[in-house]
């Protein structure tokens, strides 16, 4: 069973064409590491979350949007096929959810569990980013955009954690306010992991002020150690490991 665009295929291409060159652009974005074009779309969804947040409708968008953009993360990391399985059947319902949402009393609740059900799915496409990037033998542009990738995924990730609270609180997630949208969420998180801190807005719960605190920290030990040895390091190769230089070879002749 083949996931979801699986790249097998383009990358027997890629092979049998000697690069790049000759592969149609819809090919290209259908292979493995487009790291570049994930990070697009992940600003993409970002910019969408904010502009398209005054209507209902314009939040089914974002989130179609968002839905996307997890599902082309984890074919281009070359996720476990049950893992963009569960992606592909998820985004749908968590559309219809939003849809619902908008029309229903009960929509606090059912917005929460579209917050948690992406973060969760947002979760997931970072680990598949790392451990994609963990079996790139030489440092490329694409690990670095990959890299990339995984510091603005911390923004959402911790924007939907936020999103989920806010809505079981009925809304009172910040001090300064009795109600908050995903683009407040978003631009806390966005000013929280860059260390901005703007200080308009100040989160209400210990448990969320934890986790802002929690998000600074780590927003910066990521671009000082992970990113930044990453471009220190940019064209060279991986030493192989310990287990892997060990390995005796087996030659024609040896008993």
């Amino acid at each position: 069973m083949s996931a979801p665009g699986d790249a097998t295929d383009v990358v027997g291409r890629l092979d049998d064409t000697e690069g790049r060159g000759r592969l149609s652009w819809q090919e290209r974005l259908s292979g493995p590491d487009r790291y570049a074009a994930l990070l697009i779309l992940i600003v993409v969804a970002i910019v969408a979350l904010v502009v398209l947040d005054q209507h209902e409708w314009e939040r089914v968008t974002s989130v179609g949007l968002v839905g996307v953009m997890l599902v082309f993360a984890l074919r281009t990391s070359q996720a476990p096929v049950a893992w963009q399985w569960v992606a592909v059947a998820a985004v749908p319902v968590i559309v219809v959810a939003t849809a619902v949402a908008a029309s229903s009393g009960e929509g606090p609740t059912i917005r929460a569990a579209v917050a948690a059900t992406v973060t969760l799915l947002l979760i997931a496409v970072q680990v598949a980013i790392v451990r994609r990037l963990s079996t790139h033998l030489t440092i490329s542009w694409d690990t670095i955009m990959g890299a990339l990738c995984v510091y603005l995924l911390f923004s959402m990730i911790f924007a939907g954690l936020y999103s989920v609270v806010g809505h079981l609180e009925n809304g009172r997630l910040f001090a300064q306010q009795n109600e908050f949208t995903s683009t407040d969420a978003l631009y806390f998180s966005l000013t929280t992991l860059t260390t901005v801190g703007f200080g308009d807005l100040s989160m209400r719960a210990d448990v969320t002020r934890i986790a802002a605190a929690m998000e600074g920290l780590l927003g910066q030990i990521y671009l000082i150690t992970a990113v930044a040895l990453l471009v220190g390091n940019l064209g060279q190769r991986r030493r192989a490991g310990p287990a892997r230089s060990r390995k005796p070879s087996r030659r024609s002749g040896e008993t």
